[in-house]
């Protein structure tokens, strides 16, 4: 069974009750939870407590994500980040990191806001020698030791947070997610989080999601859990080839650019607050923007070709696009559980290639609409393209693999 992990915004607390409430509540239903696992920006967490409570009184793992990127490039001093017991405004030099400290602050500031699964604090690493990367090895080994001293019995799971390119050539598998693999196997009931980045933009070409999912496959061969972390777009068919689950935002948080995010936190407080939502549209396996979601529903013809077809999900399109955030989870877990429903590896992946496929005509569609309405976004698709093959070539090497 593969997980769908769901991480709150600022403001999402009401839509995470109203998605967790069939979990907790009394009512009888076949269907799984939408959200599987939930999970919180560490200033999230501490701003919005009830979300802790939410996960306990629906049974499912909640998951405080310390961010501590951010102690690499330093962030605005406003932002709520830096007022947490381990943030703070300035770039940290690598020489005044003291790992006992970082560790004790982290794990017992998740501990304290309910978390079920511990994050070991984490670094952006540009490569396999990166000083950034060891120190991220060492902070999984002291938190693997602080867990043990303090008898915190809790499941870990540590962030692989890297440089797509630097990471996933073959060469330095050895010295890069074989590494990473081997710290986590010590820890209790760990699994691993993939954060490559960046990742998930339009433009991204065959080689780069080529070396994007046999680096995941390599991590997925050790037999640890592996999770795709904010990773939406490409989130089902990682599951397909063999990942244990994905981790996105309710309509944000589809693709990875951890230095732009660094970058973005430096002059303004906090992130986005949930209003920046997008409009997921099944058949793209993606969100839009709202303006793009209202442009495409709003024409006659393009609209059997991107509204939600659930009707217990949408019943109408004023419903999709009054409740964006309770429509792109439950379309997300619908699509995940039907997707898990394939009998086999190569099934799921060929399933993937075709929406892939199909989905490069509806954007072209979609892209002739959004220019005649003058309207200056346009949906890329190169990277459909570049899913389509890789999950082809996926399902193809799986069939041999049963037939030899």
């Amino acid at each position: 069974m593969a997980d769908l992990l769901i991480r709150a915004a600022m403001n999402d607390h009401v839509v995470v009750s109203d998605l967790l409430a069939v979990a907790s509540g009394l009512r009888i239903s076949t269907r799984r939870p939408p959200i599987n696992q939930l999970v919180a920006d560490a200033h999230v967490a501490q701003a919005r407590p009830v979300l802790a409570d939410l996960a306990q009184a629906a049974g499912v793992p909640y998951l405080v994500d310390p961010d501590t990127p951010f102690l690499q490039s330093g962030i605005a001093p406003d932002d709520r980040w830096a007022q947490l017991p381990f943030g703070q405004a300035e770039a940290l030099a690598l020489a005044d990191l003291d790992v006992h400290r970082v560790v004790e602050q982290v794990v017992d500031f998740q501990v304290m806001l309910g978390a079920t699964t511990i994050i070991p604090p984490y670094f952006y690493a540009a490569s396999p020698t990166d000083p950034w990367f060891l120190a991220s090895l060492s902070l999984v080994d002291r938190t693997a030791d602080y867990l043990e001293r303090n008898r915190i019995r809790l499941p870990v799971l540590p962030v692989f947070c890297v440089q797509l390119q630097s990471f996933s050539s073959p060469v330095t598998w050895s010295s890069g997610i074989d590494r990473f693999v081997d710290r986590a196997k010590g820890l209790n009931e760990a699994s691993i989080a993939l954060c490559f980045s960046p990742a998930g933009a339009g433009q991204d070409g065959y080689g780069k999601l080529r070396r994007l999912f046999d680096t995941a496959l390599r991590a997925k061969a050790s037999g640890l859990r592996v999770m795709a972390w904010r990773q939406g777009i490409y989130g089902p068919a990682l599951v397909a080839a063999g990942l244990d689950g994905y981790e996105c935002g309710l309509g944000t948080a589809e693709q990875t650019n951890i230095a732009r995010r660094q970058f973005s936190r430096k002059s303004r407080d906090g992130e986005s607050s949930g209003g920046g939502a997008g409009i997921f549209i099944e058949t793209l396996g993606r969100s839009v923007p709202r303006r793009v979601g209202q442009i495409l529903l709003g024409e006659t013809s393009m609209r059997p070709k991107v509204m939600c077809d659930d009707e217990a999900c949408c019943p109408s399109v004023t419903a999709t696009l009054d409740k964006p955030r309770h429509h792109a989870v439950r379309t997300r877990g619908r699509l995940l559980a039907d997707l898990l429903d394939q009998p086999a590896a190569r099934w799921r992946l060929n399933h993937v290639a075709r929406d892939a496929t199909a989905a490069m005509t509806i954007a072209a569609q979609a892209n002739r609409v959004l220019e005649a309405q003058n309207a200056k976004e346009r949906i890329k698709s190169r990277n459909l393209e570049a899913l389509a093959q890789v999950a082809g070539e996926l399902a193809e090497r799986e069939a041999r693999s049963r037939s030899a």
